[in-house]
């Protein structure tokens, strides 16, 4: 292994030098050291999580050299050598090839997702990358770095699904609007709630916690209606509802933190062609704030399994890879795999950018998700 890949434990300086900028990492530290697998992986991500990926690369090295190879200690060496090696690509460095052969004697899928990557960003060769990534996504929960970047790159490789709007293009997608808040709206809640009603009319349906249970039990039975109630943040009740809502009436869903720009925009959505219609952040993860499709669209029937499974299996899984965009994401990697795989046709499907998405809506602040704590809950 390179000597530029190794961390000097006894160059202090030179340590504190890298996680002065992230005074959390350097607290841990200075507290803990680097002597163990968990608080070096702990303090990799944080460097990680603030963009420093050539130094955050470095640790998760580190972490791995530290591992004693057992089953029964977390992470795995796989996992650990495979994120080390995703962020010297993100720094735009070379990879060691002993290295990646190293991480094929952990894992030969977790090898060819990095050499997919690698395939990707270093030769614009996205169908070499499908082919080697495979569905490697099925060995870590929904929503994670995986779905994302197979989301990139399976948009690069499909023809472009933006479905544009034309002069004869219309939307088989039902007009209605939901939304939902579980009680006592604060005002600039119960404002948007009245603005929708005034511009929609019976386009808009709104459920609170009460409804939106009753409606669960009506169409899904006692064990949704258990899932939604026991749901540890609104914010998950909000995302159990709204799969289960869209699949079964189809429909737009929106988050009761944006609103629809106008009534003209609202009535664009009417000529929208494709069965489905969603948008990704600039980073590809999905948005599932604000989406439509028809009853029963495969998308959401994947994605209903999905959430149905993390909620059922694991149950401290952070929200937005438990329920929210990270079963979107999952679905779309499935689908995509099929298509590329096996040949299966893809659904009638429709994927936009951020920029598209906000021509039809705008984004208001609300309290709860500036408290920080919505998706860690």
């Amino acid at each position: 292994m390179p000597e530029d890949r190794k961390l000097n434990l006894d160059d202090v300086e030179a340590i504190e030098a890298i996680l002065t900028s992230v005074p959390e990492a350097f607290n841990l530290y200075k507290t803990h050291g680097l002597n163990t697998v968990s608080n070096t992986f702990h303090i990799a991500n944080l460097l990680h999580l603030h963009a420093k990926v050539y130094e955050a690369s470095l640790f998760y090295r580190h972490a791995c050299d530290l591992h004693s190879k057992l089953p029964t200690e977390h992470p795995s060496p796989q996992i650990l050598l495979h994120v080390s090696l995703l962020c010297l690509l993100k720094a735009g460095r070379d990879l060691p090839e002993e290295e990646i052969k190293e991480l094929e004697g952990y894992s030969k899928t977790h090898a060819n997702y990095i050499r997919g990557i690698q395939a990707s960003w270093r030769e614009g060769n996205t169908e070499r990358a499908m082919a080697l990534i495979g569905n490697t996504f099925e060995e870590f929960h929904s929503g994670e770095e995986i779905d994302v970047l197979y989301l990139e790159i399976a948009l690069k490789h499909f023809s472009p699904l933006n479905g544009p709007i034309t002069a004869e293009s219309y939307s088989p997608i039902p007009r209605r609007l939901y939304m939902f808040w579980d009680q006592n709206p604060p005002p600039s809640i119960a404002q948007n709630i009245e603005y929708h009603k005034e511009l929609l009319g019976d386009e808009f349906v709104f459920f609170d916690k009460k409804t939106g249970g009753e409606w669960l039990f009506r169409h899904f039975g006692r064990e949704a209606l258990a899932l939604f109630e026991e749901a540890r943040h609104p914010a998950e009740a909000a995302d159990f509802l709204r799969i289960h809502v869209i699949l079964k009436n189809g429909g737009w869903w929106i988050d009761a933190d944006l609103r629809l720009k106008s009534l003209e925009e609202w009535e664009k959505t009417a000529r929208l062609p494709k069965d489905s219609r969603f948008f990704t952040t600039n980073n590809f993860y999905v948005h599932n704030d604000f989406f439509g499709a028809v009853p029963n669209h495969p998308i959401l029937v994947n994605a209903a399994v999905t959430c149905w499974t993390n909620m059922l299996k694991y149950h401290g899984l952070f929200i937005s890879y438990k329920t929210g965009p990270g079963v979107f994401n999952r679905s779309l990697s499935r689908t995509f795999y099929n298509a590329f795989i096996y040949d299966e046709p893809l659904p009638s499907l429709a994927i936009g950018t951020a920029s598209d998405m906000f021509s039809f809506v705008e984004q208001f602040d609300v309290e709860y998700k500036s408290l920080g704590t919505w998706h860690t809950a």
